[in-house]
């Protein structure tokens, strides 16, 4: 969950109830929901101009920024259906008038899949940023592409085994490109925009297997489905070449 602040307020003690009205903007976000996947509740973040909060330089002195307002919120199953949806108000209104800052979206491998055993599992997340940068910390997410208008996003995922020596342990997360690539970045700056489909095809076939150095220095060796294996290039699997596989 985003840092939720204490916001010192032209009120006293911030209210950060959220009270839409009738006419708010909304945005519907729906995601698709393979088996062997588990999503993970949807993080708000929204923010105020009217209710501020402080913070410092490098020199400690106090400046005045917006408010910072933070939610979780589990989506809601669509009968008979993989799909899982929410609808928020990005005019969350309130005495401090709060307005949708940034939304993320997290799944993982389910604990029930036999990966998962022995390894440390990271999320998927994806982030669409109504305004400036709310959460500061991409996770992993690239770089925001602008966009206009609603989304429809279709990214192939393969399971990706990460072994390292030298922190002896082993990771697995699902990997649907280098995000430090535009155009496979995983964050959105919107506008104009009322619904959100996110559909992660996910190839539990098509593991990937990346291996560190036994030493400190080394190459890091990539395994594909396929068996054949070739130097990681900048820490990641080709992605390119994982699709031809499919």
């Amino acid at each position: 969950m985003p840092t939720v602040f204490l916001l010192s307020a032209c009120y006293g003690k911030t209210d950060q109830t959220l009270s839409p009205p009738e006419n708010a903007r909304r945005v519907t976000i729906a995601v698709r929901v393979p088996e062997g996947i588990t999503l993970l509740p949807l993080q708000m973040l929204y923010r105020s101009e009217r209710c501020k909060t402080k913070s410092y330089n490098s020199s400690n002195e106090a400046y005045e920024i917006r408010g910072y307002n933070g939610f979780m919120q589990a989506f809601s199953p669509i009968a008979n259906s993989d799909i899982r949806q929410q609808r928020i108000a990005i005019d969350g209104g309130g005495k401090c008038q709060w307005q949708l800052n940034s939304i993320k979206v997290s799944f993982k491998i389910a604990d029930e899949n036999p990966l998962v055993k022995g390894k440390e599992v990271f999320a998927t997340n994806y982030i669409f940023d109504f305004d400036d940068y709310g959460f500061s910390d991409g996770y992993g997410t690239g770089r925001a592409k602008k966009v206009s208008g609603d989304l429809d996003i279709r990214t192939d995922f393969f399971p990706e085994i990460f072994i390292s020596h030298k922190f002896k342990k082993t990771t697995l997360e699902l990997f649907g490109g280098d995000t430090r690539h535009e155009k496979w970045s995983q964050r959105y700056r919107v506008n104009d925009i009322k619904t959100i489909v996110i559909n992660p095809v996910v190839h539990f076939n098509r593991v990937v297997i990346l291996e560190g150095p036994n030493q400190s220095q080394g190459n890091i060796i990539v395994t594909y489905p396929d068996s054949s294996k070739q130097k990681a290039l900048y820490t990641k699997p080709d992605y390119e070449k994982l699709l031809s596989m499919k």
